[in-house]
């Protein structure tokens, strides 16, 4: 039998698990925060689409009138909204759709708002972008 034979002690492997969980205990929630951020990047795509179809639809409205044909709370699952010519078929595993009028008349603008799915990592998030003509926001995006 060699003498000088030796694993760890046990000093060095608690120093180990230590190290190991302290690294966790920082890398988790910002693991969870990137995860959340591209969540949030992906319900800003489709509201961009959705905002581009309502510029167009009010160009050809002569700007009479902006589209809001997605009533809320209406779940929209590989299916474009109709008038808009929009798919959400990507996006719309993750988020709802919906879109209102702004306050004011129907030329005024719009609010598009994708609230996250429960049971989908986007689950909780609410991403809201808000349009209008009358009275423009320095910043019309809101998460939650």
């Amino acid at each position: 039998m060699k003498r000088n034979e030796r694993g760890f002690t046990l000093k060095e492997l608690m120093v180990v698990i230590v190290i190991v969980a302290i690294l966790a205990a920082v890398a988790v929630p910002l693991y969870i925060n990137y995860v959340k951020d591209a969540q949030r990047t992906e319900a800003k795509g489709a509201i961009g689409a959705i905002i581009s179809a309502e510029e167009v639809a009010f160009q050809r409205s002569n700007g009479l009138a902006y589209l809001d044909n997605l009533p809320s709370a209406v779940t929209i699952q590989a299916v474009p909204p109709a008038g808009l010519g929009v798919d959400l078929t990507e996006s719309s595993t993750n988020w709802t759709f919906a879109i209102t009028s702004a306050p004011g008349t129907a030329s005024d603008g719009f609010i598009v708002t994708a609230t996250g799915i429960a049971g989908r990592p986007s689950a909780g998030l609410v991403v809201t972008y808000t349009h209008s003509r009358a009275n423009p926001l320095a910043n019309p995006w809101t998460e939650i």
